[in-house]
């Protein structure tokens, strides 16, 4: 039967606020349903049909392959099964950890693959508890970030959980804090336990996780997933077809120490350390993309130190040691990477902003210049070629004397799956100058080693 506009306007305005409550919670569940019954899952999106207590199902993936899509699928279902406690407003308390709070907010419940794709009834709300996802039943899934010090101090009071979904775990800054803090609250229910999605990168926290026995691993490749637009499909295997990008990107591959790179991730897990020392000196260093536009390279943005005390390397000779502290990199106009670089000058007190201009990146100079003329800019040109200039800077962490302060991923990932003869990527070059600088240039002739 057919309803006129106007005599539905007049049904609608005769209903009471009680009324009006009712019809919209029909509606949304109804348009729940229809979602929820269309949904087709890719085979890695399947999940095992049992997840051990404090156990993992782990979904790594290439790109387009419904990670964040067969893991917010998960979490509904989970809402609208069994109370993990009964006393519970719900049953249920779940967890959300991404990258950051607002990476969890915009891909795990307001993106098209996230919470509210699948069912529209979740409503994000923000209180002075946090931010939560909530759905009507009062179950509730609490938002979390993964980057910094002070996210870290939240999942330590984060509360109990029945359910953690962690997205993009490999993108984590600090992932084995999450991973930590996150499993002390774990224990509401009779089978707590963690879902997580994301591109396999070389993190050593990832690679002990595929090696549990408590950890069920589905791998989906962007090759076979046809949901994906065919042409986007296409370019993206044309574009990495037989290279390590592809093997991870693409098809899911979870890589470990590449032959012919000059860093291994033992070194780098050997001579990691938790803060940075007292320092002597301190440097931003940045490697400009040589491009521009939607295509372009990132800005690679590394700021280290150079220890005050003198430390014994692996042969027992004093020296300075080098401490990365932070990774700004990233893909961003030139303003914005002079305003980052100069943040971070005051931010930790640096003596210069080393800035590498063999592509033309001279207009970092310039720009840094015109914004904060009080900042000190010091350029350095490539005389020799980037293995030439990489090698002696690997060469420092195999003698325990260059460490990385906590976890930068993004730059381990480069470091480790570089070899030479490849592009260097901008986030290693802009650690190999820095390091470099404080610790192999004779003082005040960088550019003569360079």
């Amino acid at each position: 039967m057919t309803v006129a506009l106007e005599d539905l306007d007049a049904r609608l305005a005769s209903m009471g606020p009680e009324e009006l409550a009712l019809l919209e919670e029909e509606l949304r569940a109804k348009l729940w349903a229809k979602r929820w019954n269309r949904w087709t899952p890719y085979p890695w999106q399947v999940p095992p049909e049992h997840v051990e207590t404090l156990g993992w199902w782990l979904q790594l993936g290439g790109r387009g392959t419904g990670k964040t899509d067969g893991c917010a699928r998960y979490m509904v279902e989970h809402v609208n099964g069994p109370a993990c406690d009964p006393r519970l407003r719900g049953g249920h308390r779940m967890a959300i950890i991404a990258p950051t709070q607002g990476d969890a907010v915009e891909a795990c419940v307001n993106g098209p693959s996230g919470l509210k794709a699948h069912d529209p009834r979740v409503v994000l709300r923000t209180t002075a508890g946090g931010t939560f996802a909530r759905w009507p039943s009062g179950a509730e899934a609490k938002l979390f970030g993964a980057h910094s010090p002070d996210d870290v101090e939240r999942l330590r009071a984060g509360g109990n959980r029945c359910l953690v979904w962690m997205e993009e775990a490999a993108a984590m800054r600090r992932l084995g804090a999450a991973i930590t803090h996150s499993e002390m609250g774990l224990r509401i229910g009779p089978n707590p336990h963690y879902i997580a999605s994301t591109t396999p990168k070389p993190r050593t926290e990832l690679i002990k996780l595929t090696q549990q026995a408590d950890v069920t691993v589905t791998r989906g490749r962007t090759r076979d997933a046809i949901h994906l637009p065919e042409e986007q499909r296409r370019k993206l295997i044309a574009k990495y077809a037989g290279t390590r990008m592809e093997a991870q990107e693409l098809d899911g591959q979870l890589l470990t120490d590449i032959e012919g790179a000059l860093w291994a991730r033992d070194g780098i897990d050997n001579t990691r350390v938790g803060a940075a020392p007292p320092l002597a000196r301190c440097v931003v260093s940045m490697d400009p993309a040589a491009t521009s536009g939607s295509d372009a390279d990132e800005m690679g943005i590394i700021v280290a130190g150079a220890g005050q005390q003198y430390l014994p390397d692996s042969n027992g000779y004093p020296r300075q040691h080098g401490y990365a502290l932070d990774d700004l990199s990233g893909r961003m106009p030139p303003v914005e990477a002079a305003r980052r670089a100069i943040a971070a000058y005051h931010q930790y007190q640096a003596d210069a902003i080393v800035v590498e201009v063999n592509n033309g990146g001279e207009w970092i100079t310039t720009t840094i210049r015109q914004i904060d003329p009080t900042v000190n800019v010091r350029t350095v040109h490539a005389s020799r070629g980037k293995v030439t200039r990489a090698e002696p800077v690997a060469a420092l962490t195999e003698q325990r004397s260059a460490h990385i302060v906590g976890s930068l991923p993004e730059l381990e990932e480069q470091l480790v799956t570089w070899v030479p003869g490849d592009d260097s990527p901008d986030r290693l070059d802009a650690y190999v100058w820095a390091l470099t600088d404080l610790m192999l240039a004779p003082a005040g002739n960088l550019a003569a080693v360079a």
